[in-house]
């Protein structure tokens, strides 16, 4: 699939659910207001059905996501079916690492390939007052889990904070480097009108981060994948790599080749557009494998050129992260 500026999509992700076991600041911090009930969700069989027609339109690089994907039943399962999908190449996930020692094992049986787990201070106290919740533990066991399962690389997201774990930014980078994991730092980014307003203040540049590294480790671009929302650098002297998301101060939408499939079934050809096309209701009309790929097609073609955040001129429309799948 190509859109109208020529960009080809061949990376698909997939929210498998809207619910979340954190409760962060950036994110959902009182809760999922309005969940998702279960007939809402895609179903499993749904989920394969629409990666295979997406695969068949030149998506290989599956991403499942959520919410917090580890909360839908199955999903080693999943993982295995999607992996014996003809022309899928690469399954990997986002996990807030909360579960993942219950199931590294069998993620990595199933075939999983790579896994970012979101960690953003290493701080017990901090790790409460950023997520709601007392489980650091939980999760430095979980990334110790899926390392020792033999997945690799693992990633290790980072939202930068302002007053809550800009002072960490070395501490954390040590910490990826002396487990030779990959990491990545991600501007906070304007969603809800509540999620917007707390980021006042407290926003923080990955360039500011990169500066800051900079002073302790020598960064050599990574130029591998130009399509990659992050500007990737390998830390000289260390088998890790240290990576730069920057949606405001330094967009990627040139470069981006991929789509969204929220919790519900609809499809996103922006993270930070509309519901383009709703997935579900095509399969549960009983439209034909041709008739859904004639329909992806065609709203892929009309992408936008890019996201509007940095138009104050344009009205964000609200959504809610966990459903959408990052």
């Amino acid at each position: 699939m190509i859109d109208r500026f020529g960009r080809r999509l061949t990376y698909l992700r997939v929210s498998l659910i809207d619910r979340c076991n954190l409760r962060c600041l950036y994110c959902m911090p009182r809760g999922l207001l309005d969940p998702f009930k279960e007939e809402e969700l895609l179903t499993m069989e749904e989920i394969v059905e629409t990666v295979s027609i997406f695969a068949e339109l030149g998506i290989w690089k599956l991403r499942l996501t959520g919410g917090e994907p580890l909360l839908r039943k199955d999903v080693p399962s999943l993982v295995a079916r999607i992996k014996n999908i003809p022309g899928i190449r690469e399954v990997v996930m986002t996990s807030n690492g909360v579960l993942l020692k219950h199931f590294a094992a069998d993620l990595k049986k199933a075939g999983l390939d790579r896994i970012n787990v979101s960690l953003d201070t290493l701080d017990r106290e901090n790790f409460k007052r950023i997520t709601g919740l007392d489980k650091l533990g939980e999760v430095l066991e979980g990334i110790e889990a899926v390392t020792a399962a033999g997945i690799r690389p693992v990633k290790i997201n980072v939202v930068l904070m302002k007053g809550f774990n800009d002072a960490e930014i070395l501490e954390l980078v040590r910490f990826a480097v002396a487990r030779e994991l990959h990491i990545r730092f991600i501007e906070w980014m304007p969603t809800a009108g509540g999620i917007h307003a707390l980021r006042e203040n407290r926003f923080m540049s990955s360039e500011e981060a990169k500066n800051r590294i900079e002073e302790k480790y020598t960064l050599f671009p990574d130029e591998s994948n130009p399509h990659s929302p992050a500007r990737n650098y390998f830390a000289a002297g260390t088998k890790s790599e240290v990576g730069f998301i920057s949606p405001l101060s330094n967009a990627f939408c040139a470069m981006c080749n991929r789509l969204r499939l929220k919790a519900d079934g609809m499809m996103k050809t922006c993270l930070h557009g509309k519901e383009d096309l709703d997935i579900k209701a095509l399969l549960r009309r009983g439209l034909t494998r041709e008739e859904i790929r004639q329909a992806i097609i065609s709203v892929v073609f009309d992408r936008p050129e890019e996201h509007f955040l940095n138009n104050a001129t344009v009205p964000h429309n609200d959504f809610v992260m966990t459903a959408v799948g990052g």
